[in-house]
């Protein structure tokens, strides 16, 4: 498998890609000037205390406030196994006290981001705990030996109080180079406490690290991997942290040529827009359908145009095996998280049912984010939960339309003549003798020829004058009435009369 990553920062956003054997598996962007705030440290206020959730709200300066509970005191032990962790049974919060929280989890939506009063500072090999007294090792390296050598290694340079998680990286580096990760991490834990005696609420401590350093700092590198860049800061900064951290010799890091666009030229942007995309089409012609709702995505699975060339069962089979691949890709790719509801085209086998659903979570395993998958219903639904972190890409590409507000899907003609007719009898039963319309050019032509709502109108109020101006540049639900004086009337350039 040939592996290559990208990375550029252009108009406000920075972006990575990483693409094997030529396809993109995973890619996000963040603003160059906010970062994300998963990892950020803020001095908080706590603002209200809801005693019988054991959680609260936080102001830490952010637009929504920040979402606090006793859960969230205590770190995720499904990524790293190792000794006991106390786990708090309160929150012991009260309104008004001023905590230092770091985020864990992006707003979403309307819901503000998740904090916790554990500080975590993350680096390439261990993850420093300064008050938490937990030690822990990475649940992917599954060497028992190792295992116990790497806890019994990170003990010893802890001081009372403190705690770490050893990670995948760890035995490919020197103790030195741990050692002074913690060091490190120490003198930033001082900063930090030092700064929130003396911060304003709202006002941030510390930082993680630019986008591609906390990407490259999480990549396992293997020997031929190639690293694209197509801005000069990036590539002298990245250059620096090769000089710092051990890599294999033989990853190649490239500067892309500034007079060309880095991921136009590597062929990577139409991926892009088809990981935005509602619908996904699969290698065989079938698809599958993305729908995000507020409380779950569906996703739904189509044969289209693959008929197949064995029995129906086996045409089905075939093309629940390619969705469920492509997704638990689409998953990792557009960085969503949640429950998850797939409706697998029906099969009749038992056999084929449990293969299914082996698939998906043999290709969820690859996701280093957290996936849970429930057996297929006798409906031949199949649920599964992703764990998400950080922003979704698609978060920053999108915005919700102007015309539907975000629903995907507009009004009809008849609808919007509807509701022209009913404002436009309003202004009228208010001693209105003339009036000027301005409207789409498209809801305009209807309207013109809908001879049934003229009369009905022009029953209704027969010395009335009804004028109607269409525009090219308004969306189809634009209308905009305005009463004249007739005396004084100047009919607008292309102004039609209605009656």
């Amino acid at each position: 498998m040939r592996r290559k990553i990208y990375f550029d920062s252009q108009y406000g956003l920075e972006t990575y890609a990483i693409c094997e054997d030529g396809k993109i598996c995973e890619y996000n962007a963040e603003p160059v000037a906010d970062g994300a705030v998963v990892g950020n440290v803020y001095k908080g206020r706590v603002t209200n205390v809801l005693n019988g959730m054991q959680a609260a709200f936080v102001d830490c300066g952010l637009e929504k406030h920040c979402y606090i509970s006793v859960a969230d005191l205590t770190a995720d032990k499904s990524k790293y196994e190792g000794g006991e962790i106390d786990i708090p049974q309160t929150l012991n919060l009260h309104e008004g006290d001023e905590i230092l929280v770091q985020v864990t989890k992006a707003a979403q939506g309307k819901k503000g981001a998740k904090v916790t009063t554990r500080i975590s500072l993350v680096g390439k090999f261990i993850v420093y705990l300064p008050d938490t007294p937990f030690i822990g090792v990475s649940a992917k390296i599954t060497d028992a030996e190792l295992k116990k050598t790497l806890l019994y290694s990170a003990k010893k340079q802890l001081a009372e109080g403190e705690g770490v998680i050893v990670r995948t990286a760890a035995p490919y580096a020197a103790l030195g180079t741990k050692i002074a990760e913690i060091n490190y991490f120490r003198s930033i834990y001082k900063g930090i406490r030092e700064k929130f005696a003396n911060a304003e609420v709202g006002e941030l401590l510390y930082s993680d690290s630019p986008l591609y350093i906390r990407v490259l700092r999480d990549l396992m590198l293997t020997h031929g991997d190639e690293i694209h860049v197509g801005n000069h800061a990036i590539y002298s900064s990245i250059e620096e942290m090769f000089r710092i951290y051990p890599h294999p010799t033989n990853v190649s890091l490239i500067e892309h040529d500034p007079h060309t666009d880095l991921f136009y030229s590597e062929g990577l942007y139409e991926q892009f827009k088809n990981s935005l995309m509602h619908k996904v089409e699969l290698s065989n012609g079938a698809y599958i359908i993305i729908d995000i709702t507020e409380a779950l995505t569906v996703i739904d699975v189509n044969t289209g145009k693959f008929t197949g060339e064995d029995s129906l069962e086996h045409t089905v089979y075939c093309t629940n095996v390619l969705a469920a691949r492509e997704i638990a890709r689409q998953v990792k790719l557009r960085n969503m998280g949640g429950l998850f509801v797939v409706d697998f085209i029906d099969m009749t086998e038992e056999n084929h049912r449990k293969a299914i659903v082996d698939e998906l979570e043999k290709a969820l395993r690859a996701d280093k984010s957290k996936c849970k998958v429930l057996p297929m219903s006798r409906f031949g639904l199949v649920e599964f939960t992703r764990k998400r972190t950080g922003n979704a890409a698609a978060e920053l590409m999108l915005k919700p339309c102007a015309e539907c507000g975000g629903a995907g899907i507009m009004r009809s003609a008849e609808s919007i003549l509807g509701e022209f007719r009913a404002k436009l009898l309003k202004i009228l039963s208010e001693g209105a003798l003339a009036v000027c319309v301005d409207l789409n050019v498209f809801i305009a032509a209807k309207l013109l020829g809908y001879g049934a709502l003229k009369d009905n109108i022009s029953n209704l109020y027969p010395h009335a004058r009804i004028y109607v101006v269409a525009h090219r540049t308004y969306r189809e639900s634009d209308m905009y009435f305005r009463r004249v004086d007739l005396p004084n009337f100047t009919l607008p350039e292309g102004a039609a009369l209605l009656y």
